[in-house]
């Protein structure tokens, strides 16, 4: 008897998981279409210049957002997989983090507004045009980092359905609103015009979530002074390697925009929207196996779930890898004649975007763990080596030196993550 109900609640337990990942699928899938037509669209109407600059506007909006958030989630992370069940301690971290993220933001903005500035100057943009793209940029950001608070702590609570609905939510509007003016209106199109739809959509799927959170909304949460110590530890013990990642992160923009060409920046953005293919397997790695790994107080356990994400993306990366090497003019038709020469260089962007997979994998399950034992002090160093030995090695002014650069880039940084992550799973204080 007791044999039966243990099989019973074996079953129940994988038939939750494949529903989960059935739900996460689904959804990433239809998402990551919709990103990749909406990239499609705008790579074959828009000229190489808009583009270009469309580029830019991205790689802003991708430095906003981690840092004004990544600091915070590591502490919130580990206090959330801590107290995850409990309603109103969460919702107290949440009211917590969201205080904080307010002053973040404004210093986050100051300091990529300046770069941004900079970079758009050097493409001949009007400073009157480069405060309107900034604040539109702002105004997709803010709704952006107060929705990540809510959804992680969603997971936390196995709340995968919400989740997936609300980033759906944020991607329909945009994909539908571009779609008509794609098919009616397509001279209409300005960058201006993304931005606001895009704006919009954003805010629209901020909205969503906060009706869909009421638990944890109800409870008139107050903010936590234990709390608030344990993120502003965690804030103050990694700012600065969280600022310079995300710098570093979008080198190859900032590297073509001073010493290269309006085509490369062109080039180098279209052929990354493949890597929103990559963002599917991410996806799945911080809506199901992140918040299990937080969860997990067992270290025979935790070794087996982080042996088991390394061996899924490796294998799935090789997939790709074959599929882009055997088939690049096939893949690069969908981006249009004026891209059709990029195959080695597609290559190479799938290749980083496989590392970079398996990279943002060890990083997001440490966080969960706080596992950061050497980043603070060996991230920065070793990156400012990588970066010098590369710029003197590599041709930065061409596309391929600066895909090489990268490509050595993030591989350092991974080789310096797992050392986090052996150390975390040797010594971890858990059960």
């Amino acid at each position: 008897m007791k044999t039966i109900v243990q099989q019973a609640d074996k079953f129940i337990k994988n038939k939750s998981l494949l529903i989960s990942i059935s739900q996460v699928i689904g959804s990433q899938l239809l998402i990551r279409v919709m990103g990749l037509v909406i990239g499609f669209i705008l790579i074959r109407i828009l000229s190489k210049n808009d583009y270009a600059l469309y580029t830019i506007l991205i790689t802003i909006q991708g430095m906003l957002i981690p840092l004004s958030n990544s600091s915070t989630f590591i502490g919130f992370k580990k206090i959330g997989g801590e107290i995850w069940d409990n309603d109103k301690k969460l919702s107290s971290l949440i009211k917590t983090a969201d205080s904080i993220s307010n002053y973040i933001i404004a210093i986050a903005f100051l300091l990529v507004g300046g770069y941004a500035t900079f970079i758009l100057l050097e493409q001949e943009i009007e400073f009157q045009s480069i405060i309107w793209f900034l604040a539109c940029v702002l105004l997709i950001v803010i709704p952006d980092v107060k929705t990540s608070f809510l959804r992680n702590a969603l997971l936390f609570q196995k709340k995968i359905k919400v989740v997936q609905v609300t980033e759906v939510i944020g991607h329909i509007p945009r994909f539908i609103i571009l779609a008509f003016f794609f098919i009616i209106l397509k001279d209409e199109i300005t960058i201006s015009i993304i931005l606001l739809i895009t704006i919009f959509s954003t805010w629209i799927s901020y909205i969503y979530i906060q009706k869909q959170s009421k638990n944890l909304r109800f409870l008139n949460p107050v903010i936590s002074k234990n709390y608030k110590e344990t993120l502003i530890k965690y804030i103050k013990l990694n700012w600065h390697n969280s600022a310079f990642y995300t710098f570093k992160g979008q080198i190859s923009i900032f590297l073509i925009g001073v010493f290269g060409t309006t085509d490369s920046i062109a080039d180098i953005g279209a052929l990354t929207r493949f890597t929103l293919i990559f963002m599917m397997g991410k996806s799945l790695v911080d809506n199901i196996y992140s918040p299990a790994f937080g969860r997990c107080q067992n270290q025979e356990e935790l070794k087996v779930l982080f042996r088991n994400a390394i061996a899924i993306i490796f294998l799935t990366s090789a997939a790709m890898l074959i599929t882009v090497y055997l088939f690049p003019n096939q893949i690069l038709w969908i981006l249009g004649p004026k891209y059709e020469h990029l195959s080695y260089e597609l290559f190479l962007v799938f290749l980083i975007g496989s590392l970079n997979l398996l990279l943002g994998t060890v990083y997001d399950l440490n966080l969960t763990k706080g596992w950061i034992k050497y980043t603070p002090t060996y991230e920065i160093p070793i990156d400012v080596i990588t970066l010098i030995f590369g710029v003197l090695v590599f041709n930065i002014s061409e596309l391929m030196g600066v895909l090489y650069l990268s490509l050595l880039s993030s591989f350092s940084n991974l080789l310096l993550h797992l050392f986090n992550s052996r150390h975390g799973l040797k010594y971890a204080e858990v059960n």
